[in-house]
């Protein structure tokens, strides 16, 4: 079959419909840039915009021979832009809903942690002077044993027990709650 590229948009349609792969590129060079502003008053989006209409024309290529007439045609290509475009809409805003939901589920936890980490300091506040040293030495300020015997100028068999004794007694206080999480 010889294939010859025309104007007249019924027989565009015609030879899209029998499978031209010439009637179809006319159609695209004519169409894509339309359908992409179309697109994008939908979506506000040039990249997203011209990714949907591609995606269309995938679609009309895989449909040929389905729309015989230029109407039905050009009928179905606004209709799978448009239909394309909601999509990504809908896509996006589960997106964010998600986001949304994440981030709320994010601050519980941070408000949680935040208030467990409150009720710890209190009471290393109200532990003895040298074990909550150790403590905040050794969990707040990261130093090895070796390093707070040295700067307390005490054994490191003590600054290990005081150490010990330290969690012993947030245990107690805090229910066996998770303490090392936050230091």
């Amino acid at each position: 079959m010889s294939t010859r590229l025309t104007s007249d948009e019924e027989e565009l349609a015609r030879l899209i419909s029998q499978g031209d792969p010439e009637a179809f590129r006319a159609l695209f060079v004519a169409y894509f840039p339309i359908l992409c502003r179309y697109a994008e008053k939908y979506l506000g989006d040039t990249t997203l915009a011209e990714d949907v209409v591609q995606e269309t024309f995938i679609k009309v290529w895989k449909n040929r021979g389905t729309y015989p007439t230029a109407p039905e045609l050009k009928g179905f290509l606004y209709t799978v832009t448009r239909n394309g475009c909601l999509n990504v809409l809908r896509s996006r805003m589960r997106e964010e809903q998600r986001h949304k939901v994440a981030a709320a589920a994010q601050e519980e936890d941070d408000i949680a942690g935040l208030e467990h980490l409150a009720a710890i300091y209190v009471q290393v506040a109200g532990m003895p002077a040298k074990m909550r040293e150790v403590f905040l030495l050794s969990f707040e300020q990261g130093l090895s044993i070796g390093q707070i015997a040295q700067k307390m100028d005490i054994s490191e068999k003590t600054v290990r027990n005081q150490k010990y004794k330290s969690l012993q007694l947030l245990r107690r206080r805090l229910g066996g709650q998770t303490l090392l999480y936050f230091f």
